[in-house]
């Protein structure tokens, strides 16, 4: 028996920091015909939106689930142990969440710290979800009130009734109406389908010459267009630049320092709306000095711009940035790792976490923790450490930091390693990342995280460029190469992001110079699609972009060894192409 699912709606709200979400229960997919209840798959689909005041929250999020009674004096599931019986799981799960809005299944044990939801919990006959949020400043939060679940979860129930046990009698009369009418309509709709590819019908594809519906004698005649590259507005820029950073709050692009050319560096920044299409200039007071290859993160209320390289050289001070009052605050450098460049670095929910680079002394194996609340650095003193290396794909998953490939001291590499870190932050071990069927040695690669996967791609190794790359599963740890056809051609220094189903690649360089060209890779269909370049988008490498739910903005760059201030943005969204069978 197949379950089918109902959707319901209910604003909540914590009761510290303004915390808002809202609850959206989808419909959960069941197998049918499963012989007993210990085979279904227990998935509950749980959609939302949270934001931090008045602000979409952007960024890695962490959520503590459970099922409960109406009064939660009984508890019928928790997503991790629970050891102290408080009530509340001891371990998180960690979600991403894009403009306010994240999706997850609730029983998917591939997700860390996430346990099976068996079928059992809704003999109970009221079921209420309860949840904790993190924004990774504040602490966990109850949102309340809770969310009872209705005949979504209960379908998982269905499998284990025995064939032929509910029979009409057992039902009511109007519903037995409902039913015998549902498959009237369902069995008139099926030979419907088994004709509709008769003559006049009219299907759609994304390929311009699919040649599949070809084969069976359809035409093409008409498409929808896709989107040009658009300038954003040429007031307010900052200054040319490369080897800047730019990240994503959730509303706007934040743009900050680089490298401006003839020796200069910049102290300097902006933030861009792509809704309003402006920018507004970043206060001065109180920033870090003027740097380039630095890093920068969002933590969902204020960047972290640290470390870099200057007109003095390597520094080791950073400072936190607030868009909100604009007020810059400068960082603790007690117990920060040592001055460097080019490190790798991500926002662990709670945590900054900075590893490898390059220093005055070489290139570097060691890194630290950042707390913004206690403004406290923690050394990452571990053992098992990846080779010292700059210039690493690096990645936050939730539960792992992964680095893999960089320059090395005999040049580029092609391994890598994750270094497990708990739900309360702290860091508990590294660990080698496989190498068999991982991409060969490489730097100016890209990588991005898909919420399931790490995704490598391009890169170089001396003069040699690439066009490959490859799929890694922590959960499996092993490799699996990305296809090549459709791929975009071998290049290094480009950008990547990952926009929700879709790993979109734009600009960088080969043996020729800068390109303005670029490919989307669908991981669902493991298949590449050549992305729109009408508009004149800039030739360029080194540039940085960033996904906005919507579109990819780009910042900056170089060409021909000049940096650049444009700023250009898309729709990648695909053309349809109408066919009809004449």
């Amino acid at each position: 028996m197949t379950g089918i699912g109902s959707k319901g709606q209910q604003q909540v709200s914590a009761l510290k920091k303004g915390l808002v979400g809202s609850f959206v229960f989808a419909w959960v997919c069941f197998a049918s015909g499963l012989p007993s209840e210990a085979q279904v798959p227990g998935l509950l689909n749980y959609q939302g939106r949270i934001a931090v005041g008045t602000t979409a929250f952007e960024g890695t999020g962490q959520f503590k689930l459970a099922l409960v009674n109406g009064d939660a004096s009984q508890i019928y599931w928790l997503n991790a142990a629970d050891a102290n019986s408080d009530g509340v799981p001891d371990a998180s799960v960690s979600v991403s969440v894009s403009r306010g809005l994240y999706s997850l299944m609730i029983g998917d044990t591939t997700l860390a710290n996430m346990a099976s939801l068996p079928a059992s919990v809704f003999a109970n006959s009221a079921v209420y979800l309860r949840v904790w949020f993190d924004d990774g400043v504040g602490g966990f939060q109850l949102l309340s009130p809770d969310q009872r679940i209705t005949s979504v979860g209960y379908s998982l129930i269905s499998a284990g009734v025995d064939d032929g046990a509910i029979t009409t009698p057992k039902l009511s009369s109007d519903l037995a109406a409902q039913i015998a009418a549902l498959t009237s309509q369902l069995n008139a709709f099926s030979t419907r389908l088994d004709t509709v590819e008769g003559p006049g019908a009219t299907l759609v594809s994304t390929d311009s010459q699919d040649a599949n519906l070809i084969a069976k004698g359809y035409t093409s005649f008409s498409s929808t267009p896709v989107s040009d590259w658009k300038n954003g507005v040429a007031t307010g820029v900052p200054g040319a630049r490369w080897a800047h950073t730019a990240t994503w709050s959730g509303q706007e692009m934040i743009v900050w320092g680089g490298y401006l050319g003839g020796e200069s560096y910049s102290a300097s920044g902006g933030r861009y709306s792509p809704d309003q299409d402006t920018w507004t200039t970043m206060s001065g007071f109180g920033a870090p000095s003027a740097r380039q290859s630095h890093s920068a993160v969002w933590t969902g209320s204020e960047l972290i711009v640290w470390g870099g390289f200057g007109s003095g050289g390597h520094v080791t001070t950073g400072a936190r940035y607030g868009p909100t009052d604009q007020l810059w605050t400068t960082m603790s450098t007690s117990g920060a790792p040592s001055a460097r460049s080019d490190h790798a670095c991500v926002w662990a929910g709670n945590r900054m976490i900075v590893w490898g680079g390059r220093g005055s002394a070489g290139f570097l194996a060691d890194g630290a923790l950042y707390d913004p609340a206690a403004n406290q650095w923690t050394p990452l003193t571990l053992s098992g450490a990846p080779e010292a290396r700059h210039s690493m794909a690096s990645v936050w998953t939730g539960s792992y930091f992964i680095v893999w490939g960089g320059e090395a001291g005999l040049g580029p590499v092609a391994s890598g390693a994750r270094l497990l870190v708990d739900a309360g932050g702290t860091p508990q071990s590294w660990q080698a990342l496989a190498t068999a069927n991982a991409p060969s040695a490489r730097s100016g690669h890209s990588g991005v995280w898909t919420g399931q996967k790490f995704i490598v791609w391009g890169g170089r190794n001396g003069s040699s460029y690439f066009g490959d790359g490859a799929l890694y599963d922590p959960a499996t740890d092993a490799w699996t190469a990305l296809p090549t056809a459709g791929a975009p051609s071998a290049r290094a220094g480009h950008a990547a992001v990952w926009t929700g189903s879709e790993m979109l690649v734009f600009g960088g360089e080969d043996s020729a110079g800068e390109v303005a060209t670029g490919a989307a890779y669908d991981v669902s269909a493991n298949k590449w699609r050549t992305l729109n370049t009408s508009g004149g988008p800039v030739a360029r490498s080194d540039s940085k972009a960033v996904w906005t739910g919507s579109e990819l903005v780009m910042f900056g760059g170089k060409t021909s060894g000049q940096p650049v201030a444009s700023l250009q943005r898309v729709n990648p969204q695909p053309a349809w192409y109408f066919y009809r069978k004449l």
